[in-house]
Formats: structure tokens, sequence, C-alpha cells
């Protein structure tokens, strides 16, 4: 079993750690998505949270921003 790494105290309150389980048709999309982000490419945490947040703004009718840098 793999011990489990704690997260630095600061930032305990701030962020949660999810686990997630999906299909493997859903992450090649996710993948093949962030594979055609511009330089530097996203990793596949960083590809699921700009993927949720655009959904998100798309849901409240928000404008999504270009899922570049910040």
């Amino acid at each position: 079993m793999i011990p489990e790494k704690r997260m630095p105290p600061k930032l305990a309150n701030e962020i949660k750690r999810l686990q997630l389980v999906a299909p493997a048709e859903w992450v090649a999309k996710v993948e093949a998505w962030r594979r055609h982000q511009p330089d530097p490419m996203p990793n596949t945490s960083e590809a699921i949270r700009r993927l949720v947040e655009l959904g998100l703004k798309a849901d409240a009718g928000d404008k999504p921003k270009k899922a570049g840098r910040k």
C-alpha cells in the first residue's frame, strides 16, 4: 500500500484532493483536449480543472475565457 502524501497545512483548508474514476474513453477525450492547448501543455489534473471551470461558466451563462494561462 502506498502511503498517502500530506498536503501542507496552509493549503489543507483551501484545497481538497479528489480521486476520480472515469471510463477510458472519457480520459482519452481529456488527453486529446489537453494536447491541443497552448504551451506549456497542462497536465491531466490541470486540464480537468480547466474543463470543469469552462463547464461551470457555461452552465452559469458566463462567456468562457480561452483555456490558456490565467
